[in-house]
Formats: structure tokens, C-alpha cells, sequence
């Protein structure tokens, strides 16, 4: 067994064993508790050493990780790439029964752990839905939206290579890019009243963009958001996203204005509440007229049409098509974040703000539309993109992101990527659902497409987050011992939802 964790430190560069230094915090032999060290031994002779760390996971919550692993893992790897984050949650009386060799179990994951200061996991390339380490073992991208189509495509890079041998980039002159097909393809996807790209290099970029479109179209200043939600990482844009503010403890701006997050698992109205949406509503009008009451006035209101960063919320149909009608009774426009959901990502729409029946007056793309190429796009009517003035000649669509965007458009049809979605994404929830329902640490599952948000809970009843149980199944993928491994995060309420923003498999 001793030889098995030094083998293990030896890998992870954590200390060395031989000239027994602990100064990096791994534990001695000494401390692992007889009762788990004979539970691991047990494991080790029916799986191999490669799984002692995911069987000191199992040892502790033995009806949570190492089924919620294997089936994780087998419908992944069927559906290609994803995203997956988790929550955060204290010790309460809902926590597993103590046991007395539970924080020395913690020394141990702690010491050993691939996301951690002393051991970070170190990808050196990718390829489709697979990322690889400097040791080349295989993880299965559960993390990334950002490579839409799969990393390093052979379409995408051999049309950005092509493109790249004629770039032209110069300061001074307009630049004739002749007729580009982007703009015009892509429109093809759209509603008709949204016909103007503005381009930009990252969706922070182009979120700055909107809010800037919104002030000159309404006269306004303030912006409505919602709760929990991010929106980029440049500054003005982190004074649009509340969980920037709250979690670095930022005064929140008074133009900006925070509207519940319609949670109906753990907001403040619920599914068991019939009138939950119309409260949720209701209070988002209280808030505008308190603002228009101090004189303030509504220039927009940005939300995503599903919110992917608090954990794969989906709101009701009704929530934001009431919160559209709301903001443009008060002179506001609407704007659609879909930086994350675009693209036929929830397999039932090219758009997810199609899926809630609603059209947007500007939406906001961002890197996934280049397959991670530095490319995003601010799609609004002829009207507002007019207030630019001359301005607007510094959004155009370059070369590059022609020939990008094209083959990225190409690939999504070539390889029906948003019909293998819906397919895949059903039979994924179906399995996730029987998860639920066997588990009681499984609160709850939600999703569309390739996009689901799992709840990791002490208890259904009490619904208490569990971030230690959620960091058990994140660590218990990334080491899964056998075949490929699953690489996913953390995010969410209290970092205790599993949330899956999945990458498409090729073809």
C-alpha cells in the first residue's frame, strides 16, 4: 500500500517518499487509518493501484461516485464533448454519518488531487471532444464550450491556415475584404429583423458593445440583470454580472439593477407554487418602477435565454417572455447573451432564445462561433447599428473570421452536430433521471440538448448543497482508472451544481 501512494505522489511531483519529506502536505503512512487502508487494499487487488484514489472516494460515499462515474462516463463518451460544474455546501445534519478516518480520507484527496496547488493538471493539446496531459492520458472535455465543433477540427484549422497566408492587417485605411459569405450565411439562421453583424474579438467585447448600442438607442443608462449571472471579463462588463461583485465583495453599481434568478428548485418561489412565475415577474417590476421612481431610466435588459453559469437553469417559457415584454413597455431594449448556447447547442433551435419564444432586439455570439478563433459577433437591427455613425467601420467582418465562421457553419451541417444534440443530449438525460432516482444525493437533473445542470444535494428533502459530495465525483471522473478519463468543474449555487456544456462528437 505504501509503495502504491508513493508511486502515486511520484507522479503527481507532490514530494519525495524516498528522503521522506512532508513538507508538501501529503500524508504519512502513518496517519491512513487501518479501516481504510484495508478497504483501499481490497480494491486495488480487483482494479489495479491506478483507482486508489477513486476508491477512497468510493469508500466514502459508496453509493454516489462510483455508479455516477461509470454511467457518466459511458453516455460522455457517446455524446463528445461538455461542460460540467458543481457547488458549494458546508457540513450540516444531512451529511453522511461520521466516521472517524474522514478528514485523514480528506488529507489524502487533498495531497493527491489533480486541480490543486501542488499537482494542476497540465493539458498540452486537444483533439475533437479529447484533451491530453503531459503524461498523454486521454481525458474526455467536460469542461469546454468554447470548441463548438471539437478542438483543432481539420476544417476549421485548415480554413483559418488558408486564410491566414493572405491576412491583410492595417491601421489607417479601410481594407476591401470583398464579398464575404459569413454574414450572409449565418443570417440564414435568423430572424429577419436581426440583418446586422457587428464583429468584435471576444464576447466581453461584444457585450460592451450592446450595452453601448442600448444607451444610444434609448437614452437610457441602467441595465437589468439577473442574479448570479456572468457576462465577460473586461470591467464594464463585470459591473453586469453579479456573481463578478459578490464573489470579490464589489459594490454593486446603481446603474445596474439585479432581478431573481427563476430557480424554481431553490429561489425564493418554487415549483410547488403555481403563481411562482408571475411573482418572479412581479418583483421585477417593483424594482423598475423603484428605479424610475429615483429618476433612473431602463436602457436594457441582458440575460442568457438559458442561464448556463448558475448551473443549466432553464427558466419557464413564460418568465422571459414577460420579462420581454416588461423591459420594452418601459423603453428598454432586450438582450439575448448567447455566448454559451448558441449554435444548435440545445438541439431543439439553432438559438436558445428560439426554444423560449422569444426574438431578442440584439443578440450577443462569442468564440464558439469560430470554434475558439478570437471572433465574436453583435447581431441587431439596421436602426440601432446605425447610431454607431462611423464607428461602425470598426466591427467589420475580417477575413479571417470569414473563412473561420464558414467552415464552422459547414461542419455544424456537414455532420448534423445539432440533430446528434437532441438525440444524444435524450438519451443522456434519460440516463441522468435514473440516476436521480436512485441516488439520494441527486436533487435534481435539467437540461436540453447538450446542456444539463445537476443538482448535488445532502438530501432531496432538505436540499442542502454538497459541495464535498459534488468534488468527489468531479475528482472520482478525472481518475476513473479505466479507458478514458472525464475532465469536469465546478459551478453554481454554493458550487454544487454538475453542469454539462457539451462539445460536439465528430460526425
Amino acid at each position: 500500500m505504501d509503495a502504491v501512494l508513493k508511486k502515486r505522489c511520484h507522479r503527481n511531483k507532490l514530494c519525495n517518499h524516498d528522503s521522506q519529506d512532508w513538507a508538501h502536505g501529503c500524508p504519512q503512512p502513518t496517519e491512513i487509518p487501518a479501516k481504510l487502508k484495508a478497504s483501499l487494499c481490497k480494491t486495488l487487488d480487483a482494479r489495479g493501484d491506478d483507482e486508489v484514489q477513486s476508491a477512497a472516494i468510493a469508500t466514502s460515499f459508496p453509493d454516489v461516485t462510483s455508479p455516477v462515474r461509470t454511467k457518466l462516463k459511458h453516455v460522455n463518451m457517446s455524446a463528445g464533448g461538455g461542460e460540467v460544474s458543481l457547488g458549494d455546501g458546508g457540513a450540516s445534519a444531512h451529511s453522511p454519518p461520521s466516521q472517524p478516518w474522514l478528514p485523514n480520507l480528506t488529507d489524502l484527496l487533498k495531497s493527491c488531487r489533480l486541480q490543486n496547488n501542488y499537482s494542476p493538471l497540465k493539458i498540452v493539446r486537444a483533439s475533437y471532444q479529447y484533451m491530453y496531459d503531459d503524461t498523454n492520458l486521454e481525458y474526455l472535455d467536460c469542461v469546454n464550450s468554447v470548441a463548438h465543433v471539437g478542438h483543432c477540427h481539420p476544417a476549421v484549422v485548415k480554413a483559418a491556415s488558408v486564410s491566414m497566408e493572405s491576412a491583410v492587417t492595417s491601421c489607417g485605411w479601410e481594407i476591401d475584404y470583398g464579398d464575404l459569405q459569413y454574414p450572409k450565411e449565418l443570417h440564414q439562421f435568423l430572424p429577419t429583423c436581426l440583418n446586422t453583424f457587428l464583429f468584435c474579438n471576444s464576447g466581453s467585447e461584444a457585450v460592451d458593445l450592446a450595452l453601448q448600442l442600448s444607451r444610444l438607442y434609448t437614452n437610457g443608462t441602467d441595465a437589468i440583470v439577473v442574479d448570479n449571472a456572468f457576462h465577460g471579463s473586461i470591467d464594464s462588463v463585470h459591473q453586469l454580472s453579479p456573481k463578478v461583485f459578490k464573489c470579490n465583495n464589489i459594490i454593486q453599481p446603481d446603474w445596474v439593477h439585479t432581478v431573481a434568478m427563476p430557480d424554481l428548485y431553490r429561489g425564493p418561489y418554487q415549483e410547488d407554487d403555481p403563481l411562482a412565475v408571475e411573482k418572479y415577474i412581479a418583483d421585477a417590476r417593483d424594482m423598475i418602477d423603484k428605479a424610475r421612481h429615483y429618476g433612473r431610466k431602463i436602457a436594457c435588459f441582458i440575460a442568457e435565454p438559458m442561464l448556463t453559469v448558475p448551473g443549466c437553469i432553464i427558466p419557464p417559457n413564460t418568465w422571459l417572455q414577460g420579462m420581454y415584454r416588461m423591459v420594452r413597455e418601459f423603453g428598454g431594449l432586450c438582450i439575448a447573451d448567447e455566448v454559451q448556447t448558441s449554435l444548435g447547442r440545445v438541439g431543439s433551435h439553432f438559438w436558445s432564445f428560439q426554444a423560449q419564444g422569444v426574438t431578442p432586439d440584439i443578440l450577443i455570439i462569442g468564440k464558439s462561433v469560430g470554434n475558439g478563433y478570437p471572433m465574436a459577433s453583435v447581431v441587431t437591427s439596421r436602426e440601432v447599428a446605425a447610431l454607431l455613425g462611423e464607428r461602425i467601420k470598426e466591427y467589420q467582418c475580417t477575413k479571417m473570421m470569414n473563412a473561420v465562421g464558414c467552415a464552422v457553419l459547414e461542419v455544424l451541417q456537414q455532420e448534423h452536430l445539432m440533430g446528434s444534440a437532441s438525440v444524444v443530449g435524450s438519451v443522456l438525460k434519460d440516463e441522468l433521471l435514473k440516476l436521480q432516482q436512485k441516488h439520494e444525493y441527486i436533487g435534481q437533473v435539467r437540461g436540453k440538448g447538450l446542456m444539463f445542470g445537476i443538482e448535488i444535494v445532502w438530501s432531496k428533502q432538505s436540499k442542502k448543497p454538497s459541495k464535498e459530495i459534488a468534488d468527489h465525483i468531479v475528482f472520482d471522473n478525472q481518475r476513473a482508472g479505466t479507458g478514458v478519463s472525464l475532465c469536469v468543474g465546478l459551478l453554481g449555487y454554493r458550487r454544487s451544481r454538475l453542469t454539462k456544456a457539451h462539445r460536439y462528437k465528430q460526425g
